[in-house]
């Protein structure tokens, strides 16, 4: 989909297996500035969905993805230097792509996020600085799955806020609706649903959920094999790109409807991975439901209960967005403002209009590039319109150009 290349963005699994073997260390363990939770925390979200919260390692300032698909918490290898953390051992990681990376492990730190302190921490640390330029903001780290085995969290996407209880204090609001979760062995939570594709009887199947992943939904190769998937009257657009793991190849096009519960997308945009190998290519479950459906709801991952509390929100009966223009876009330079076309799809808006691989998007819509970010770039470019005014640095050239987004799926 038009986020395919961050569509499984951290679904990174860490697997440490200590080497050499390291001294014993305290227990984890966690103190909160008071009582027994810490509420509405500040969080960005960025590229459909991702949330960002700022946090501290050992009292280093940061930014940090919220990610409960992946394990254990994990640090970028250049942040990691530059506040001159120690590894002490290394273990083998398995992503999206591939079956196993090298990583390194850095022991017993302290990650502090506003109101709370998670001491005697272990990181496994990762390249992440690569992923900047296609989400177009800092990324430092990724909190991961060991804050909801430990705690009730919560995530107002609405009003953007992040709220972590104690399990046992944590009292539901009337108006969440509980769905059961199954648990694996890593603390990834598993719900089923339903999707209905154009010309296929619905589909019931088990999916884990994903809140670092920007899309609605991402069907894994097996499964779609299995279901002779995609069908042959789904319009698709082919999109490769790339994440944390590497390459990867993806399918895009637009389902009828994602049923989860008592609750039902229409017409979300869809991607059926291509993947062979890694994670993508798990067979135990038909694929992801990531942060583009949790977006339109007030989300409690409750683990201790193995159920997910969601609440719709003023966003959850909106049209499902896609892109309409062709161009993939990454953002550049100090503060991520400086927008550089990538690639461009063939036959799309962005072909016929001229613009080419290397431009620079220097305003469009009247909005300078300045005064944007890239999330919000992108937000102007799904929706259909009769032309938009696109303004590009080529070479030493200024041009202007006619852009008409149209429906691509």
């Amino acid at each position: 989909m038009f986020f395919a290349l961050l569509a499984v963005l951290i679904t990174t699994s860490a697997f440490a297996q200590a080497h050499p073997p390291s001294p014993p260390q305290p227990p984890p363990s966690y103190r909160f500035s008071s009582g027994s939770a810490t509420l509405n925390i500040p969080v960005e979200l960025i590229a459909n969905g991702l949330v960002f919260v700022q946090a501290k390692i050992n009292d280093h300032p940061g930014w940090f993805i919220l990610d409960n698909a992946s394990q254990g918490f994990l640090v970028d290898r250049e942040y990691a230097r530059q506040i001159s953390l120690q590894t002490s051992g290394s273990a083998v990681s398995r992503n999206d792509v591939s079956d196993a990376v090298q990583v390194g492990i850095i022991r017993d730190v302290q990650i502090s996020l506003p109101g709370m302190d998670l001491t005697h921490r272990n990181l496994v640390v990762i390249d992440l600085k690569s992923l900047e330029p296609a989400i177009g903001h800092t990324v430092d780290g990724i909190i991961g799955s060991r804050l909801f085995d430990d705690f009730v969290v919560t995530v107002d996407y609405e009003r953007r806020l992040l709220s972590i209880y104690l399990p046992d204090k944590y009292q539901p609001s009337p108006r969440d609706t509980p769905l059961p979760v199954r648990l694996d062995e890593h603390g990834f939570q598993f719900i089923d649903a339903t999707i209905a594709l154009p010309g296929v009887e619905p589909i019931a199947a088990n999916f884990l959920i994903d809140g670092g992943a920007n899309s609605y939904v991402d069907l894994y190769k097996p499964f779609s094999d299995e279901h002779h998937l995609p069908p042959a009257a789904m319009k698709l657009l082919d999109d490769p790109g790339s994440s944390a793991g590497g390459a990867s190849q993806s399918r895009d096009g637009r389902a009828a409807r994602l049923t989860v519960g008592t609750f039902a997308i229409q017409n979300p945009p869809i991607t059926f991975s291509q993947g062979t190998e890694g994670l993508m290519a798990a067979k135990d479950h038909a694929g992801l439901i990531g942060a583009e459906f949790l977006e339109r709801f007030t989300v409690v991952f409750d683990n201790r209960s193995k159920r997910l509390w969601l609440t719709p929100n003023r966003s959850y009966a909106d049209p499902a967005k896609y892109d309409e223009s062709g161009l993939r876009i990454h953002a550049e330079g100090p503060n991520f403002h400086k927008f550089v076309v990538k690639r461009i799809l063939p036959q799309s808006p962005a072909a016929e209009s001229g613009i080419e691989p290397g431009d620079i998007i220097e305003s469009i819509d009247n909005h300078p590039a300045e005064g944007m970010t890239l999330t919000e770039l992108r937000d102007i470019l799904c929706h259909s319109k009769e032309a938009l005014a696109v303004k590009i640095m080529r070479g030493n050239k200024n041009l202007q150009i006619a852009l008409r987004p149209r429906p691509l799926i």
